[in-house]
């Protein structure tokens, strides 16, 4: 291999597998905690004789702390570097997920959700910047595919441990929000002693400390080699100006953050509407017990590897945005096949799984996925993290708008209006997608926001 690159032209080493894990099981611990929190509230919603708003404050509690922790998180990432928060995002999720447990009433459960869900926000543009940041260009969409999955892996794993412990009792919800810190300690003891973000020392003029991390990454480069190397990505960064967060929303990168957020946004109105009150929803869909419900729930999420195993073969061949609106169409078409056949009386069940596993499918080959990837390729080092965090900020406005207002949506349209109107921001979100979209698979991560690559990127646009 020449001294070209080495972070973009190198094959992933076991080094690279320990960082995708590290940062791959804080997305993890998202996917397992709403999940969880979805038994949860089955149990809660007759223990605490909870009102609608109330059941919606509790589902949206951690989404609204994900929205402040991704918004500051991002830029603190910039700033202070990506270790500053690595480890501190998630002993943040470890104490929470451990007190919710002992939570007393409505109030103070939805409290201890929102200091969890800081955790969780910052983690995401952290860990996505962090990843993107070591992964060679040619499989950066794959890796980054195989690790979001984690997020569908959680959910999975959190259906199974919902189920086994009901049988503890009426206080079994307690034990299953507790169960969260368990991973969360053990993704704390993988990130213990992970290395800066070479790009980012670069970026800040530390040669010296970025030229051990690449040493690290890279240990057959002699030192002329690993010189070339980092000489070749400090020129890329040369004519770049400092940025701040309200450059995000300037005239170089304001498509591009439109592009970050306003899709993510549509997909978290239907994801985290789906992952928190499916097992409510299925009781109205002609299943009848808490059980059937959980495994009902446990099929749904399972069935995501049908659409996630060839998304990561796929994605750096397809590119990211061909995916992100074939997804977004199906998850339309799933989700109005349910909708129309519920607004007539109760549909065959037949129906119903049929619809509502086109729609997981068909949102894992598409924006379940790649809305967490674009935001990482459209910024420089300097602007990765903010712009990553401010799209997980937003997108987790349409989730919290969505989960809260998903009960009383129900109470007034039925589930049948209520999936129609998810339906919707589907459509809505193939053709933003078609309209925003500027395609970065097999690109390096940008380091200028020069005219001349915002003119590049239109052209891949089109």
């Amino acid at each position: 291999m020449s001294s070209a690159n080495v972070l973009d032209q190198q094959s992933i080493t076991r080094k690279h597998r320990r960082i995708l894990w590290a940062s791959g099981l804080g997305i993890f611990l998202d996917g397992y905690d709403l999940s969880i929190m979805a038994v949860a509230l089955i149990l809660l919603k007759q223990q605490w004789h909870l009102t609608p708003s109330e059941l919606g404050a509790l589902g949206t509690a951690a989404l609204v702390g994900a929205l402040v922790g991704g918004l500051f998180g991002g830029p603190i990432a910039d700033r202070w570097g990506r270790k500053t928060i690595y480890l501190i995002d998630i002993a943040a999720f470890f104490f929470a997920a451990l007190l919710s447990g002992f939570a007393w009433d409505a109030v103070s459960l939805i409290v201890l959700r929102f200091f969890l869900g800081l955790g969780v926000g910052a983690d995401y543009p952290l860990s996505s910047t962090y990843m993107a940041e070591f992964l060679p260009k040619k499989s950066r969409g794959a890796a980054m595919t195989w690790i979001f999955g984690l997020w569908m892996g959680g959910a999975l794993v959190s259906s199974i441990v919902g189920l086994l412990l009901l049988q503890v009792g009426p206080d079994a919800w307690r034990w299953m929000l507790v169960s969260g810190a368990v991973p969360a300690a053990l993704v704390l003891w993988l990130r213990r002693n992970l290395p800066e973000s070479p790009r980012w020392f670069l970026r800040r003029g530390r040669w010296q400390e970025a030229d051990e991390v690449v040493s690290w990454l890279a240990p057959h480069l002699n030192t002329l080699e690993r010189q070339a190397a980092l000489g070749e990505l400090a020129a890329s960064m040369e004519g770049a100006r400092q940025h701040n967060w309200f450059d995000l929303f300037g005239k170089t990168y304001r498509r591009r953050t439109l592009y970050a957020a306003i899709p993510w946004f549509l997909m978290d109105v239907m994801g985290y509407a789906m992952a928190i009150f499916l097992p409510i929803m299925l009781l109205h869909l002609g299943l009848h017990s808490h059980v059937q419900a959980l495994i009902g729930n446990a099929v749904f999420t399972a069935s995501f590897v049908i659409g996630w195993i060839p998304l990561a073969l796929l994605i750096d061949r397809i590119g990211r945005r061909k995916a992100q609106i074939w997804g977004f169409l199906g998850d339309a078409i799933g989700l109005g096949l349910v909708g129309a056949f519920a607004l007539t009386g109760q549909p065959p069940f037949a129906i119903v799984a049929i619809g509502l596993i086109f729609f997981q499918v068909a949102n894992s080959f598409g924006p379940g996925n790649t809305t967490w990837i674009i935001p990482t390729e459209l910024y420089p080092t300097e602007l990765r993290a903010s712009g990553h965090g401010f799209g997980t900020a937003f997108s987790r406005v349409g989730a919290a708008v969505s989960v809260f207002f998903l009960p009383i949506i129900q109470a007034h349209f039925g589930v049948g209006g209520l999936l129609l109107i998810l339906a919707a921001a589907g459509l809505l979100g193939a053709i933003l997608t078609q309209i925003l979209g500027v395609e970065m698979a097999g690109e390096s991560l940008p380091e200028s926001g020069a005219p001349g690559h915002d003119a590049t990127m239109a052209r891949r646009a089109a």
